[in-house]
């Protein structure tokens, strides 16, 4: 059956997405810590009886806030070059540049979301299913480079592949953008040379496939 797109269905999703906008703009403005619903609502300009109706917690409203960020600034589109590198190598580099360049336009976003799965068991537990997508993502760039010859000793699959989980952690780019002043530019200069000369071996017959995974 044909679904009809009623006036009362199109206000409610400029409700939610103006909720979802208020809120993302507290978050980078503000913080976690002032992006209470109270506050949300009042910057979106519905009462809190209508933001409930939308979303029955805090927890709730940062979960699918998450969904909405990566969806407006297209996250398919900054992974892609990393699917699409010919080698290992390339893909790493594009690694990389995915995490200074899309990382930080959601860190306000993912440190909430962080932080709020110790207050509620939903959140923790869908965190910990995207953190498990974010691990299989990085063990796939590794399986490239074991599969090419090209994962340095004493790296294995598993260790090669925590390793590179524990940067999509957004403290770290906090830390170091924030904190020390570093540039975005040279977050991933300095991240592609690390990473480049910690697991990339030497190019030669005699590198061998690393294991166990």
């Amino acid at each position: 059956m044909e679904r009809i797109d009623g006036p009362q269905n199109r206000r409610s999703r400029r409700t939610r997405a103006a909720v979802l906008e208020a809120a993302w703009q507290l978050l980078e403005e503000s913080g976690a810590e002032q992006t209470t619903m109270g506050a949300v609502a009042k910057r979106a300009g519905v009462s809190r009886q209508a933001l409930y109706l939308h979303f029955s917690s805090r927890a709730e409203l940062l979960l699918a806030l998450h969904e909405y960020v990566d969806e407006k600034l297209d996250l398919a589109s900054s992974l892609q070059p990393v699917l699409d590198a010919p080698d290992a190598e390339a893909a790493l580099d594009a690694f990389c540049a995915h995490l200074a360049h899309y990382h930080p336009k959601i860190m306000a976003v993912d440190l909430a979301v962080l932080r709020a799965q110790g207050d509620d068991p939903d959140v923790a537990v869908l965190v910990d299913q995207g953190v498990e997508i974010w691990h299989e993502a990085c063990r796939s760039i590794v399986q490239r480079l074991a599969d090419e010859r090209r994962l340095a000793d004493p790296w294995t699959i598993a260790t090669a592949t925590d390793l590179l989980w524990s940067f999509m952690f957004p403290e770290t780019l906090q830390r170091l953008t924030n904190s020390r002043g570093w540039s975005l530019d040279r977050y991933r200069e300095l991240l592609t040379v690390l990473l480049r000369r910690t697991l990339v071996a030497a190019r030669g017959p005699d590198v061998e496939p690393n294991g166990p995974s």
